[in-house]
């Protein structure tokens, strides 16, 4: 009778339960002998798969230089603060932007309190003036009163004089003659005194009136001069259109109520919607990239799938503050569009203008979203984590030139947008 050998490990179970033990032994083993490299570095975008690779290559580069700004009307009507007495005047209230009137609405009105102040000072002062003239010429009609009454009562004592030198030299004593003829001299002399006091008095008094009437017709011109002010502090609409807000220069914004005028400043506008151009700002650290008649792309902020082709019209040759309480600095660019839409083209609408600077056929490009950029150097990550610094040359929207650092060829990792 065959007599059965014992099974390894009690049976097949504990067979196959064995081979696998030693194979998880070999493996250690081997993994102690040979150890495994370190895996190449991975920036944390690659880690939760936030990357793809891109190759550097060759192609056709337009540089640009890409700016904001705002939509303006060439042509319009402009509300501006007129000439007033006082310095300056606070916008009390104006229409709200966007909004449409009418030939003759009210589109801002203009604090008045220093013109109303003036204006009830102006009004003291005439009644002042006319009060004054007004008791000169009650004054003067008193002493020319009492002046025509000695002049009357003068040429009756030379009546009465000439009636007694009259009497016959026969009739009289020489004595009797003698003073009657005297009498009769005199009171010739005090009737020419009185006469030659009386026109002076009148001559004078004229005189001295004119110049208090023309004092009142003074101080009554200075009156219709601050009550016309008065009026004009409500400016209107000199035809329909669509109101917009003038910009601040002081404050470096859009006028709002409560900000403080000048004369001559252009609070609000009509414009004309048929013709519009982009009004951009060009930091000064850019100066030169940029030069009357380069083309531009224009692309409404409320319509990005809405571009407008145009051209640089001109650049302000010094650069400009921002503002008084600002120490960065600008060049103003005004962009002229080939198409306007009045449909959709408002005043004051944001815009990205592209202006193409250059244009090169043969240039060593890599994307923009490959590039790392520090304080003064640049970047570009390689497929296998390499981070290699590499100089640039021109840039478009998407792409950037390279000068030194990568090859043709080489790939890089490009952060995904969008995560």
């Amino acid at each position: 009778m065959r007599r059965k050998l014992p099974s390894l490990c009690g049976g097949r179970q504990a067979f196959v339960y064995v081979c696998v033990a030693l194979l998880a032994i070999g493996a250690l083993a081997c993994s102690s002998a040979a150890p495994a490299p370190d895996p190449p570095p991975a920036s944390s975008a690659q880690a939760t798969g936030q990357t793809d690779v891109a190759t550097v290559y060759r192609g056709p580069l337009r540089p640009i230089l890409l700016l904001t700004g705002e939509l303006r009307a060439v042509h319009g009507v402009k509300i501006v603060v007129p000439q007033s007495p006082q310095r300056d005047a606070t916008v009390r209230w104006m229409v709200e932007e966007g909004t449409y009137v009418e030939e003759g609405d009210q589109m801002v009105e203009l604090d008045t309190s220093q013109i109303a102040t003036q204006l009830d000072d102006r009004q003291i002062e005439l009644e002042e003036a006319i009060n004054e003239l007004n008791g000169k010429a009650a004054e003067v009609a008193g002493e020319i009163a009492q002046k025509e009454f000695d002049v009357e009562q003068a040429r009756i004592n030379v009546r009465k004089a000439e009636i007694d030198a009259g009497v016959p030299e026969d009739l009289q004593s020489q004595r009797e003659f003698q003073e009657r003829q005297l009498a009769l001299e005199e009171a010739r002399n005090a009737f020419d005194k009185v006469e030659t006091e009386f026109s002076s008095l009148v001559a004078g008094s004229a005189a001295e009136l004119d110049v208090l009437r023309i004092e009142v017709q003074k101080e009554e011109r200075d009156v219709a001069k601050v009550q016309r002010a008065l009026e004009t502090m409500v400016l209107r609409a000199p035809r329909a259109g669509i109101a917009v807000a003038g910009d601040n220069r002081r404050e470096g914004r859009k006028f709002l109520v409560g900000d403080r005028t000048w004369v001559g400043a252009e609070v609000m506008a009509i414009p004309d919607l048929s013709v519009m151009m982009v009004d951009t700002r060009m930091s000064d650290v850019d100066d030169g990239k940029v030069t009357p008649g380069m083309s531009v792309v224009c692309t409404l902020d409320a319509y990005p799938d809405r571009q407008i082709a145009g051209y640089v019209r001109s650049i302000t040759p010094m650069a400009q503050w921002v503002n008084m309480r600002s120490e960065q600095r600008f060049f103003r660019l005004v962009v002229d569009l080939e198409s306007s839409d009045p449909e959709l083209m408002r005043p004051g609408m944001s815009v990205k203008v592209e202006v193409v600077t250059g244009s090169r056929d043969d240039e060593l490009l890599v994307p923009r979203a490959a590039l790392e950029f520090g304080d003064e150097d640049v970047f570009a990550v390689l497929e296998n984590g390499e981070r290699r610094l590499i100089e640039l040359g021109p840039c478009s929207a998407h792409e950037c030139s390279v000068v030194f650092g990568l090859a043709e060829g080489t790939r890089v990792r490009v952060a995904r947008s969008g995560r």
